[in-house]
């Protein structure tokens, strides 16, 4: 009988340590996740800045067809 709780109090203290392992692990992922979200969002941030910023740049550039006809006189 001794045996069998010293067996189930080992059993549970293994099952308690790989609960808390998983529970680290979960916090470790979840603050990864939170990191990438972060990073994606400012890569989101730029990628738009820089397409206003080259939409503005061709905007300013003379047509293309308007371009070709001057060079043909």
């Amino acid at each position: 009988m001794n045996d069998d709780l010293q067996a189930l109090q080992e059993r549970i203290e293994r099952l308690l340590q790989g609960a808390r392992r998983l529970a680290d692990e979960n916090r470790r992922l979840k603050a990864e996740l939170a990191e990438s979200r972060e990073a994606r969002q400012r890569m989101e941030r730029r990628m738009s800045e820089a397409r206003t910023r080259v939409e503005a740049a061709l905007s300013r550039l003379p047509a293309l067809d308007e371009t070709l006809r001057d060079a043909a006189h």
